[in-house]
């Protein structure tokens, strides 16, 4: 608050500005060229009168010509004081008529109204107290932003200051604005304002139209009327909510006039102008004069809302420092009040460090934007001037040409590099060299002192575990854990024909929100319905086609060929009405074919026309070709058992012949094929007969040996149901 304008530089400047003669359109080509303030600092003297001239407008009816002589704005700045001050008063009473809120306005004035609707506790619906309230939270909402603007700069911490902006703010979004209101970001763009004006206000000036410009008592009402000025253009970019529809319409002389929009009417959703403005600048404008830049900033996923809202809202104040970001309004509200140029200004800030965001990815791009890297000029205009003029370059030709041109010029003038460096490469993983390293000393052999130390460690380590008994308890788990892994294993190991998570949907699709995407299951069911249904529609039109076309000259039944191309007619126009509607996942069976096609493919179909299957081949006879020993001590075995069966029909097979069953227990046997006369194999050829064992041969303990009988003449190989031991095992 102890900061002034020297009175001579503030003097210089004002006769610059209004007393050398000089036309408005040279004093803005002037704040262009960067030879208005030359000097790079951020207290100016001077700096609000131009803005003042430049951004507050003229009173008069029509606008004034380039070439006309520049005079300061004292009758429209007159208005905008008186309109403050109206405006601060009003919404600084309470609804009792006091200003007990604020410090230094304890005046209290008489109040007539009634108790009842007119009173702090009171629930009336039309209790001003209500609007009273929700004003007192808003205005405490932007002193909260107030406190934290721009910390580094003592003048915003005073608290004189900090209730005049919030003054300031608070007019603006509830009285002049309402419709856009308070957004953060608002403070940061009044704030330079207010330092602007109240570091060249003063009280001591002999030139009077001077003082009542500079006048301190009007620093708020000022700060005010160049805050309005900026959020002419500049609002557009708080708006967060679609205006209605009348306030969209265009005004009409006639009061019943119904405006009708001419041609179709589309339906868009809403986007707000400051994310339009955003994706015009990387996909419209950046595409348009450095393509190469667009195509890797869009390959790394970049979103232009991520940096563009941030430079567009704030007007570069936190991508330059303070009195830079001033100088560049010195320019920028010289040659647009409007803003217009701010998108061309962020498409040559991109330009300006495009060697930094071509060859990074998406993180170091990120980087990049969000810490825009600081640019000075050892010699010649300032870097915002030179910014500002690019800008002006681009908007004028939006040519890759342009863009060229504004590459060059960066390296003349900032040396920045034509080619872009190459990518740096990958980053190689932390866990990699420690790998390498370990596999390499584990396969090479160590030393003798290393092997020695772990010797003794293992050692000393199977000691412990025996004091503590945990060697015991281990091995003792050992041949469990034995008899049990395979139990373990067939657990852990998940059968492939039960998954664990059933592919069904987790809720109906008539439960399911319609924001949510369908599941892949469902998606997948559909496209295989569609593709079904297409199929079916196919079969359809090839039969009706050929139904078609033939010829009723060649024909037998000449009316049943015009039933059945009366019948194709009626499938096509079906078919044709089905893939109109888009109704794929109903359809007719009936009226896809005629009559007489469908009766041909129910009995096409039918079970008594179906495959017959192959009947099961019988079982191969098992040959016992081993000579029994004739044992007449035993009895002679049972026949074998044999039953027959007729296997039952599976599916649409018919019954085939039965099959005998044989049995194989040991003490049956089958009847071998070969017999003695149709067939005399050598013995030589015959599988040798097993010895007879201890079993076989019962004698008693005292009993003499008994002469041996004779040998039983041979039998015949077929001839085994008396045979007390065909296999040889008793």
């Amino acid at each position: 608050m102890d900061a002034r304008a020297d009175p001579s530089g503030l003097k210089k400047t004002y006769d610059k500005l209004f007393q050398s003669g000089s036309p408005l359109s040279r004093l803005r080509d002037a704040a262009l060229a960067d030879r208005l303030f030359p000097s790079d600092a951020l207290e100016i003297p001077g700096r609000s009168l131009a803005w003042k001239l430049f951004l507050i407008p003229d009173e008069q009816p029509l606008q004034p010509s380039p070439d006309t002589k520049a005079v300061p704005p004292l009758p429209s700045l007159r208005t905008k004081r008186k309109t403050y001050g109206d405006l601060l008063a009003s919404v600084l009473r309470a609804p009792d008529g006091s200003y007990e809120e604020f410090p230094g306005s304890s005046q209290r004035q008489a109040s007539s109204s009634n108790l009842d609707t007119n009173n702090p506790l009171s629930l009336h619906s039309e209790n001003p107290w209500k609007e009273w309230f929700t004003a007192v939270e808003l205005r405490k909402t932007i002193l909260q932003d107030v406190e934290r603007t721009f910390p580094e700069i003592a003048f915003f911490r005073d608290s004189e200051v900090q209730q005049q902006l919030t003054h300031i703010l608070f007019i603006y979004s509830t009285v002049t604005n309402p419709a856009v209101g308070y957004r953060q970001g608002m403070h940061e763009l009044l704030a330079p304002l207010y330092y602007a004006v109240d570091y060249d206000s003063t009280e001591d000036q002999a030139d009077p139209t001077m003082q009542e410009l500079c006048s301190r008592t009007w620093v708020a009402a000022d700060a005010w009327a160049l805050f309005e000025a900026l959020m002419s253009g500049a609002s557009r970019w708080y708006e967060w909510q679609e205006a209605p529809a009348a306030s969209k319409a265009k005004p009409t002389p006639f009061a019943t006039h119904v405006n009708i929009a001419a041609g179709p009417v589309e339906i868009k959703p809403y986007i707000t102008p400051v994310v339009e403005d955003c994706n015009r600048i990387q996909s419209s404008l950046l595409r348009t004069v450095d393509p190469l830049l667009w195509k890797h900033m869009q390959a790394a996923g970049i979103e232009p809302q991520i940096y563009g809202i941030r430079w567009l809202r704030l007007l570069f104040t936190r991508e330059f420092d303070l009195p830079s970001a001033m100088k560049l309004w010195d320019g920028l509200f010289a040659c647009d009040p409007t803003f217009e140029l701010a998108p061309w200004i962020c498409v040559a800030m991109l330009i300006r460090i495009r060697n930094e965001l071509i060859p990074a990815d998406y993180s170091g791009q990120l980087t990049t934007l969000l810490r825009y890297p600081s640019n000075t000029t050892t010699d010649g205009p300032h870097h915002t001037s030179v910014l500002l003029r690019q800008a002006l370059t681009l908007q004028m030709s939006p040519t890759p040409a342009s863009g060229h041109a504004l590459v060059l010029e960066n390296r003349n003038y900032f040396t920045i590099p034509t080619e872009v460096p190459e990518p740096p490469p990958p980053p190689q993983r932390r866990g990699t060299p420690r790998a390498t390293s370990a596999r390499t000393s584990t396969d090479s052999h160590p030393p003798p002192t290393q092997q020695m130390g772990f010797e003794v460690f293992a050692r000393g380590l199977l000691e412990r575990g025996e004091n503590l008994g945990i060697n015991k308890t281990l091995m003792s788990a050992v041949p469990e854990l034995r008899r049990n892994l395979s139990e373990l294993a067939a657990s852990f190991v998940r059968s492939p024909s039960t998954p664990s998570f059933p592919l069904v949907d987790e809720r109906l699709p008539e439960e399911r929100p319609p924001w949510e995407p369908k599941s892949r299951l469902e998606i997948e069911r559909e496209i295989a319905a569609l593709q079904s249904a297409n199929k079916r529609l196919g079969e359809a039109l090839s039969w009706a086609v050929d139904a078609l076309l033939q010829d009723e000259a060649t024909a037998q039944d000449v009316e049943r060929l015009k039933k059945s191309k009366r019948e194709a007619l009626e499938t096509i126009s079906y078919v044709r009405d089905v893939l109109t509607q888009g109704n794929l996942t109903a359809l007719e069976e009936d009226r896809l074919f005629g009559e007489t096609e469908i009766a041909k493919r129910k009995a096409r179909h039918s079970p008594r026309n179906s495959v017959v299957q192959p009947a099961a081949p019988l079982p191969v006879p098992v040959v016992d070709s081993r000579a029994p020993k004739a044992s007449s001590s035993r009895p002679a075995p049972p026949p074998p058992v044999s039953s027959s069966y007729s296997a039952p029909p599976a599916g649409n097979q018919t019954p085939t012949s039965p099959v005998t069953k044989t049995a194989l227990a040991p003490w049956h046997h089958t009847r071998s094929n070969f017999s003695a006369g149709s067939l005399d194999l050598p013995a030589a050829s015959l599988p040798r007969v097993p010895p007879p064992t201890s079993a076989a041969i019962r004698r008693p303990p005292d009993a003499r040996e008994a002469p041996r009988p004779p040998p039983a003449p041979r039998r015949a190989l077929s001839d085994t149901k008396s045979e007390h031991d065909p296999l040889g095992v008793l």
